[in-house]
């Protein structure tokens, strides 16, 4: 275990610790999928307290750990999550990379800043809102683009779609080898090489085991190649190989 690992499991322990003191919700800053992973994986829950995470809308990636007291049944409302909408990008089209650096030069750390969703002409920026009014009133141009902001504190008002690709492959097996082999289009042989190289990750986690089982829901990571749902495995063809769906990440 690393020091930033056991940094993490420190801070939300810490977490279930105070709410169970003084028996009043608590939150994290936002947290990645690794993050979220290593939470899930190596956290013993105490206190028999409610926990829930959320990112501001259903399908977020970066999240808050909420900690609630043991009668308090988890509430949404009450995480101090933010969402600016950004209007502008009229002669330029802003990418994703645009909206993140402008807000990094703010001086507001990652842990600060969830999802960044970007649409036509503008963008969702999630946002802690211990930070957003600061954001808010200093966030005018990104690059030479000027820009608008609305703060929008209800977050039911918001719609995210998602946007993906929808592959249908087949695999030899749903081990990680055979599956990003058939989500690269590669061999399995190839497909080795890119586990072995530190190119791949599962769930957001690095691994190196080519032979690691992978389940449907999980997410995949690769390097060159994009990011993939594994939707479904769907059945056997006739040669006892697996007809499996994909959906990536567009």
């Amino acid at each position: 275990m690393d020091i930033d690992e056991k940094l993490l499991l420190s801070k939300t322990d810490d977490l279930f610790r105070l709410c169970n003191k003084y028996a009043t919700a608590r939150f994290s800053d936002f947290l990645d999928g690794a993050e979220l992973s290593i939470i899930d994986d190596k956290t013993v829950m105490p206190f028999d307290c409610n926990i829930a995470y959320y990112g501001g809308y259903d399908g977020s990636e970066k999240k808050i750990l909420g900690v609630f007291p043991q009668w308090e049944e988890p509430d949404f409302n009450a995480f101090p999550i933010v969402c600016l909408k950004v209007m502008g990008g009229y002669s330029r089209k802003l990418t994703h990379r645009d909206y993140l650096g402008t807000v990094m030069a703010l001086g507001i750390t990652p842990q600060k800043l969830g999802d960044i969703v970007v649409f036509d002409k503008g963008a969702y920026i999630f946002i802690h809102a211990d930070v957003a009014e600061y954001v808010h009133d200093n966030l005018h141009k990104i690059g030479n683009q000027g820009v608008k902001t609305e703060v929008i504190s209800d977050l039911t008002q918001i719609t995210v779609e998602r946007k993906y690709k929808t592959i249908g492959a087949i695999c030899a097996s749903p081990r990680l080898d055979a599956v990003v082999g058939a989500a690269a289009n590669v061999s399995r042989a190839q497909a080795s090489v890119l586990i072995n190289s530190a190119k791949v990750k599962l769930n957001h986690r690095q691994t190196a085991e080519t032979a690691k089982p992978v389940k449907e829901g999980d997410l995949l990571s690769i390097r060159g190649y994009g990011r993939f749902l594994v939707h479904s495995f769907d059945g056997e063809t006739r040669k006892q190989r697996l007809h499996i769906t994909l959906k990536q990440y567009i």
